[in-house]
């Protein structure tokens, strides 16, 4: 027999769990219009998240909501002896050049599962479209296989007119293959709510960090988006970038493989 206090309390658990599946922590509340969300999530050679850093530093960013969520790891970030919730960060900023506000979004980590794909790149475009962003742009990395010669930069975009803008600044367009993870899910996702936007690559060798291949997609996003940005302290502040360490991922079964992030 349950007893009414055992209720109670499976009740107060539920509403918990639900809480915690998505909390969108508003700091202050931003009169945005039209403005363009620019994300880069921690991926190989960190050069998403580090650019999206970069962006928020140099340009005088203010940090505006944290999102949290269960599809995280189930692990903290130590930072000077104490420990915090993995969560997405959002800033804003007016970049000189720029007719848009932007909005940054970068997280300590990504899904650890394709529904947490969905559902946490879900949640960032939700945040975004909920300040006016008709455009989305995400940055990456673009692995390099042995000998496989590419430009410094690639991209793709979600409609012709953004793959013709990326064009025609020099930006070589991939052709087939696959991005894996949420770098590229959403700008996929952002294409089926119907914006707009384009995925920019870094060529890497891989690593844990590439600042050369962070630059050239900074550089490259500066003048497809018309704003300016100064990339001399870049490499000074990469060493100060938190250099998250995940768990040791499980052993791939025989049938398994393991799952890069372009293809």
């Amino acid at each position: 027999m349950i007893t009414l206090e055992l209720v109670v309390t499976l009740k107060s658990q539920h509403r918990i769990l639900t809480i915690m599946s998505a909390y969108l922590n508003y700091l202050e509340k931003p009169k945005l219009k039209k403005s363009l969300l620019i994300a880069g999530l921690p991926g190989i050679a960190h050069i998403g998240k580090l650019a999206v850093e970069y962006l928020m530093h140099e340009l005088h960013a203010k940090r505006f909501a944290e999102l949290y969520s269960e599809h995280f790891p189930e692990w903290v970030v130590r930072e000077d002896g104490l420990v915090k919730t993995l969560k997405v960060d959002f800033c804003y900023c007016r970049p000189d050049g720029t007719e848009k506000d932007v909005i940054l979004a970068t997280a300590d980590a990504q899904a650890t599962s394709s529904i947490g794909h969905y559902k946490l790149s879900s949640e960032i475009l939700d945040v975004a479209m909920r300040h006016e962003s008709d455009t989305v742009v995400t940055m990456a990395a673009y692995m390099l296989s042995p000998y496989e010669s590419r430009s410094s930069v690639v991209g793709t975009a979600t409609d012709a007119e953004m793959a013709e803008l990326l064009h025609k600044h020099g930006i070589e367009l991939l052709d087939g293959g696959t991005i894996v993870g949420m770098n590229g899910l959403l700008l996929g996702l952002a294409r089926a709510r119907g914006l707009r936007g384009f995925c920019l690559l870094g060529a890497t060798g891989g690593g844990l960090l590439d600042v050369s291949a962070t630059e050239a997609v900074l550089q490259v996003l500066s003048k497809v988006l018309s704003f300016k940005l100064d990339l001399t302290n870049l490499h000074r502040y990469a060493p100060a970038l938190p250099k998250l360490k995940p768990p040791k991922p499980r052993l791939l079964r025989a049938s398994e493989e393991e799952v890069s992030y372009i293809r």
